[in-house]
């Protein structure tokens, strides 16, 4: 029977025995541990170095040995006659001390003896520990003497890797259709490199496996795919009578699934698969896979009663059942073949494994993850038995703290040692199960769980040391709303007290009367764009998002300007910037809200657990590197002249292919680097490039120029670390490989860019263990999905706490399995929100509530409904089980939310208070108030310069170019771009089936990117197909992509090829009366390709063009420009005439998510908001209603306007629909007195003062 928890009293508990103590957030573990260690000092006489303290950081570790020595020092301190202080430790301690009769003098003794040989006390990482104990006794692990110690040994996971594909795959060993099949998967050395990572990090998990299929049946099921193939390429040579067959059927069938665009789908991916040749060749994805349409099966199926009733039969062609032949072939074909590709990874991962490690002793190497498993196993080997007896005797005591970020392998490392052979000793663990957070490390709550029934003793620490009282309550409320709220069985939330420590007081003048509530929650408020019912016309997820930074930022704003004034203070001083922290998910959330913050004059500095490799910079660090390995290569270095880094934009580039002087000068000069490199090292070649070429000049010149130039200097002292004497090629890879796993360990994660006192922005695993004294969440109220596993493996656990990796294929445990993955990730989620809650001292904001998205073209609150906000205070009355298919109406979920506001009081008082989302209006801070250096983007108005030229992307974000480059999406604003990542990023898990591996939602993203799908549009011939090809390879040529190896380069072609078939078909517009508008019917006689523009703009201003965007309802980010007395200069993508109207037509690459709701009105909306691209196509329609005022005769803007089309391309293609409209296709047409109120903005044609100008 497990035992009861006690609460904890450090100076009177037992200290035999095995304890756990089990804490929550800011109730001072810390503090615990320092008094836990001092009595065995003090009580036992034990040696430091006999006190064994685990921890699971380098920081950590650090941070006890600090305060355990300064409590000795405290304790030396009071003995000898000084102050003991408010803190009642040391009194405590000394009490309890000698109530075990023990006199000051030898406590004294103790601790002075303990003082003078600190620096042998055995504080250690379990990594520390476990390579101690190695270390003294080799012979028991097995290890050659003098092995070193490699924090990062990917690059021979990849090297193992390699050598399998080479022996098993490249050889020509396997059947080709095999190969064929691992090409479709993705599969590659760097893939299955990272399957091997994450299956020996879990050592003692149960595997589980398919049988292997029978050589026989999987030989049969493929010969019977190539007799179908035959058979339907035979048939389909009469694609036209079968097409005309279908058609005469056509008004029998199914209007929904057989519309006139769908047919045509369904016939060119026939086309596609029967003209390739190959019975494997790779299909469309499920979701756009049109194939079945026109197997006999399924048209029988689509037939509809009424047709057969008006004596409509299905149609009939040889076609049709061959068809049919082919597509059940194919299916059972490649069920065989995946489970021949598992049986082969399968003998990878069992082989790959002992390879790595007979690698490793071949070259003295050993990895943080051998030193446990080495320690594992000598513990574990029956002829070693002794070696558990030894470890407890030199180590009677042990402290592990953070014991929730356990996993089995390091649980029964010390299971073994105090648990084993009726060994008595002391052991705590200590941990808080409501912050493990750490799965992605494989860390296993699941062990934490099982070990907690089998300790001793149970404590429990009930006082929160770290918030003001009301904080505390509001947390308990809103916790305690529900009694499953941790979702795991035995995992609840006790209510917590206040602890003795004394806060300096935060005080609020301005807000009157009483203090403002410690809780802030902010309601996402209905969309007063949009009508609908009571309740049900909620902010759309993208808006909401970009609404919550937009009032974080203002809010913050707000404080730190009363802070400078005295208004709002914290003991004797002002709120300052550090102070206040903004608590985020992802990195692409963090930049969302560093831009909002700019915007707003608030200077922020960003922290995350994320690895360096995982970058941007990273990424265009490894393009510099490839050209100056290969300095010959022009395609190489014109990639690496497009970084960032580097700074060519697309006119500088272009001019190199005008000028070959130009030209081989840079290749000169990438080639002096190369000799740098090869002669003195990389060190010196990274030194004399960066100096040679400015690259630290061109970084602090932007907005975030001091986190990308530390990561670059991160990234240069991680990689000459790994250099060594390794060729740049050798080196190469190691980037590579750090680049595709994220790896790196703790020296790889991201740096702090400033020291300055600066607002935090800061990832929540970042955050655990830290407090601020205001705390903003922005974010905790989306309901998307977090992200599950990817590829062959499924981690979950069993009823018995067992942790599986399932590599089986579909079976029909299936659905029960995927629930608990699901509620696993949920229950790890909730943790989260448990941890950001918990960081404030004084006060904490909070977006609750609602959101919109669209679901079969009408808005859908299932997914914001219940969000895991809303299962707090809303889940009780429905339970674990039937709260995903709960249907809660946002009133229902406002009313949980009142209520819970209602009944939260202390002393009288209310503890949380609710209010709708603000607006984020406000006033951008001064300057001096920012707290640093303001961002070039605020810059105060200067004085000005004259004529000059302007453009979209200047006045989007407050530069004043003297010229404009292509509008190329990424370019304008490099954070936005990069928050478009977002839904992608966090979100895939909502995505059913993972996007094909040519599908265009796979191609690379940010600026190169866009360039490279622009350069394809602009460049075809929308109505002939023959020529797409030539077209694509030179976008290719011209705009380089990254590939991960050559079958990814291999899929680029593909993907815009796709790309192309997909927009070119889709209706852009249908309307009555109207030939439908599809641009494969656009020649290209109709079409002008990046006009160019220049609108005199004689005084324009920020303040001006802001109040009439608002005024005209057009909602984007705050312009901060500085005034213009010139012209403004742009390029339109795209103008064309169709059916006797002009179109403005605008090219967008930014990745919204992966399903077509993520492409809808609602998500493009947010997009054209947050990007400020409604400012962008107001421009265009002045400029092209200007040249069709001058050109045309007759012209009128109602009758030859057709509107604008923003084509978010990637989610464009046939049958995606999304509220009710063609997915990714973003339409308006601005009245024609908006237009010409914008054109006399910009002439300066408006009255001012009652004078016209």
């Amino acid at each position: 029977m497990a035992p009861t928890d006690i609460d904890l009293d450090v100076f009177s508990c037992s200290l035999d025995g095995i304890g756990l103590i089990e804490a929550s957030a800011g109730t001072g573990k810390t503090w615990n541990i320092c008094g836990l260690y001092l009595r065995q000092l003090l009580e036992r006489d034990l040696q430091v170095g006999s006190l064994l303290v685990v921890t699971f950081t380098k920081a950590a570790t650090a941070e006890l040995s600090t305060r355990i020595r300064d409590r000795i020092v405290d304790t030396l301190r009071v003995l000898d006659g000084g102050d003991a202080g408010p803190d009642p430790f040391v009194p405590q301690l000394i009490a309890t001390v000698s109530a075990a009769g023990i006199d000051h003098a030898l406590m004294s003794q103790r601790l002075r003896h303990a003082l003078q040989t600190f620096d042998e006390a055995a504080i250690f990482t379990i990594h520390g520990f476990c390579q101690r104990a190695l270390a003294d006794t080799p012979f028991a692990a097995v290890l050659p003497y003098a092995v070193e110690l490699v924090e990062d040994d990917s690059a021979l996971r990849l090297e193992v890797a390699q050598d399998f594909w080479r022996r098993e795959i490249a050889s020509g060993a396997l059947p080709p259709v095999l190969v064929e099949l691992l090409v479709q998967r993705g599969d590659c050395p760097e893939t299955w490199a990272a399957q091997l990572r994450a299956a020996m990090g879990r050592p003692l998990a149960q595997v589980r496996w398919d049988e292997a299929p029978a050589q026989n049946e999987l030989d049969a099921a493929c010969d019977a795919l190539v007799l179908a193939y035959d058979e339907a390429v035979a048939q389909w040579a009469d694609a036209d009578a079968a097409m005309a067959a279908l058609g005469v059927a056509l008004d029998g069938l199914n209007k929904n699934s057989y519309k006139p665009e769908t047919v045509e789908r369904a016939r060119q991916q026939w086309d596609d698969w029967l003209g390739a040749g190959n019975a494997l060749h790779a299909l469309p994805a499920e979701k756009d896979r049109k194939l079945h349409l026109l197997a006999a099966e399924t048209l029988s199926d689509k037939t509809t009663k009424d047709g057969l009733k008006r004596g409509i039969s299905p149609p009939q062609h040889d076609f049709f059942d061959a068809a049919s032949a082919l597509l059940e072939a194919r299916a059972r074909a490649e069920e065989g073949l995946e489970a021949a590709r598992l049986q082969l990874l399968r003998r990878f991962l069992e082989h790959g494994a002992e390879d790595l490690r007979r690698r490793k002793r071949e070259r003295r190497l050993i990895s943080f993850d051998d030193i446990l498993w080495n320690a594992y196993e000598a513990l574990h080997s029956g002829t070693q038995s002794w070696l558990a007896a030894a470890l407890h005797a030199r180590y009677p005591v042990a402290l592990i703290d953070e014991f929730q970020d356990t996993d089995p392998l390091q649980f029964a490392i010390f299971d073994r040692i105090y648990r084993h052979d009726g060994r008595h000793g002391s052991l705590f663990l200590v941990g808080d199960p409501k912050q493990a957070i750490y799965s992605f490390r494989s860390a296993d709550l699941f062990t934490y769980l099982s070990a907690r029934d089998k300790a001793d003793t149970r404590y429990s620490l009930g006082r929160n040391q770290r918030s003001i009282p009301t904080l505390i309550e509001a947390c308990n409320r809103l916790f305690g709303a529900n009694p499953a709220v941790f979702m795991l069985r035995g995992l609840d939330y006790r209510a917590v007290g206040s602890g003795e420590r004394k806060r300096a007081p935060l005080e609020d003048q301005t807000h009157s009367g009483t203090s403002p509530a410690a809780l802030r929650l902010w309601r996402i408020p209905r969309d007063e764009a949009q009508e609908g019912e009571e309740g049900g016309d909620r902010l759309p997820r993208a808006v909401a998002m970009q609404r919550s930074a937009a009032a974080t930022a203002a809010e913050i704003a707000r404080l730190l300007a009363a802070g400078a004034r005295g208004a709002v203070r914290i003991g004797d001083r002002g709120l300052a910037p550090g102070d206040i922290a903004v608590l985020v998910r992802s990195h692409s959330q963090g930049a969302r809200m560093r831009q909002a913050l700019a915007r707003m004059g608030v200077v922020s500095v960003e922290l995350s657990q994320a690895s360096v490799f995982v970058t941007e910079d990273a990424e265009e660090l490894e393009r510099v590197l490839l050209a100056i390995s290969e300095p010959a290569r022009e395609r190489r270095v014109k990639a690496a002249l497009a970084t960032t880094l580097m700074g060519r934009d697309a006119l500088a580039l272009a001019a190199l292919a005008d000028d070959e002087a130009a030209l081989l000068d840079v290749l000169d000069r990438f080639a002096a680097w190369r000799d740098a490199w090869l002669r003195h090292g990389f060190g010196v070649m990274l030194r004399r490039w960066m100096a040679d070429d400015g690259v630290a000049a061109r970084l602090l010149a932007r907005d975030d120029g001091e986190r990308r130039l530390t990561n670059l200097m991160h990234l240069a002292e991680l990689l000459q670390q790994a250099a060594g004497s390794a060729s740049p090629e050798v080196l190469l890879r190691t980037l590579a490989t750090r680049r595709t796993d994220g790896s790196g360990g703790e020296a790889a994660q991201l740096r702090l860019e400033s020291d300055r006192n600066l607002v935090q922005i800061i990832t929540i695993h970042r955050a655990k263990g830290l407090e601020y004294g205001v705390v903003f969440c922005p974010f905790l109220f989306d309901g998307y999905p977090s992200k599950g596993d990817s590829g062959p493996m499924r981690a979950w656990h069993d009823d018995d706490d067992q942790l599986i990796l399932d590599y089986r294929m579909a079976s029909a445990a299936d659905k029960e399995i995927a629930a608990r993955q699901q509620r696993e990730r949920q229950a790890e989620d909730m943790r989260l929100i448990y941890v950001a809650l918990t960081r404030a001292v004084h006060r904490c904001y909070l977006t609750v509530g609602c959101y919109a998205t669209m679901s079969f073209g009408r808005p859908s609150y299932s997914e914001g409904a219940r969000s895991l906000l809303n299962w707090m205070v809303a889940g009780a009355e429905h339970g674990l089980e039937k709260w995903c298919e709960a249907k809660l109406s946002p009133a229902e979920v406002d009313a949980q939310w009142r209520s819970l506001v209602g009944r939260s009081v202390l002393d009288g008082k209310p503890v949380m208070a609710l209010e709708d989302l603000p607006d984020g209006s406000g006033d951008p801070l001064a300057p001096a108030e920012a707290g640093g250096r303001t961002p070039r983007a605020q810059r105060p108005p200067q004085i000005p310069s004259g004529w000059r030229m302007g453009s979209f992307s200047a006045l989007i974000s407050g530069a004043s170019h003297e010229s404009a480059a292509l509008d190329h999406d990424a370019r304008i604003l490099p954070q936005l771009a990069q928050a478009d990542d977002e839904t992608a990023a966090e979100a895939d898990a909502g995505v059913l089936l993972p996007p094909a591996a040519d599908d265009i939602l796979r191609f690379p993203r940010g600026p190169a990117a866009g360039d490279c799908l622009h350069a394809a549009f602009e460049n075809v011939d929308f109505t002939d197909s023959g020529t797409w090809d030539d077209a694509i390879a030179a976008a290719l040529r011209a705009h380089p992509q990254p590939a991960a190896n050559a079958a990814e380069a291999e899929r680029h072609p593909r993907m815009l090829r796709h790309l192309l078939e997909d927009v070119l078909a889709t209706t852009l517009v249908d309307e009555a009366g109207r030939a439908p508008l599809v641009l494969s019917r656009i020649p290209k006689k109709q079409r002008m390709v990046e006009l160019g523009f220049q609108l005199p703009a004689p005084q324009l201003s920020a303040v001006r063009l802001n109040a009439w965007l608002a005024d005209k309802g057009y909602r984007m980010p705050r312009l901060g420009f500085s005034d213009l007395a010139g012209y403004l200069k742009g390029f339109i993508d795209l103008v064309f005439e169709h059916d006797g109207r002009f179109w403005v037509l605008d090219w967008k690459s930014n990745h919204l998510g992966e399903r077509p709701a993520d492409y809808g009105p609602a998500a493009l909306e947010g997009a054209m908001q947050s990007h400020g691209y409604h400012l962008q196509h107001l421009l265009y329609t002045v400029a092209l209603h200007r040249h069709l005022a001058r050109s045309l005769p007759d012209y009128d803007y109602d009758t030859h306007f057709g509107g604008v089309l923003y084509l978010f391309v990637r989610g464009v293609r046939p049958g995606w629909q999304a509220g009710g409209q063609p997915a990714g296709v973003f339409r308006h047409r601005a009245p024609r007195r908006v237009i010409e109120a914008l054109d006399d903005l910009l002439a300066a044609r408006a009255t001012v003062d009652g004078v016209a100008h």
